[in-house]
């Protein structure tokens, strides 16, 4: 489901990018048992790997995630292209999503990495 990746700047987990695998709740805490073998709290979920759902806010799943990532405060990007998403209300929601410092939606690999481990 996950995969430790090690780089010059630090350690992240990479969830595994399965269509659709982070479909619950439950999915967020099995990612999270992974985290002791990274050492840090930070997570890029990589396209596709989020269930559709999570893009269609009244299904209540990006609620549920988001709210399991702040609880736990790990610090997550999320590689998706939010033109693609036809829901206004969701890119309004990332867009608050990303005036914060625990998760961000991001354009490619590159930015999610930099912004996960800093780089500016």
């Amino acid at each position: 489901m996950a995969q430790i990746i090690q780089t010059s700047r630090g350690n992240y987990l990479l969830s595994d990018p399965e269509d659709g695998n982070i479909r619950s709740e439950r999915d967020v805490l099995d990612l999270l048992g992974h985290f002791g073998e990274v050492r840090a709290y930070l997570l890029l979920v990589s396209d596709g790997a989020l269930h559709p759902d999570f893009f269609d806010l009244s299904t209540g799943l990006a609620g549920e995630i988001s709210l399991k990532l702040s609880t736990y405060r790990v610090k997550t990007a999320i590689v998706v292209d939010l033109e693609s998403i036809p829901s206004l209300r969701f890119q309004e929601w990332a867009g608050e999503c990303n005036r914060g410092r625990e998760i961000r939606f991001c354009a490619d690999l590159t930015e999610a990495e930099d912004w996960l481990l800093d780089i500016e």
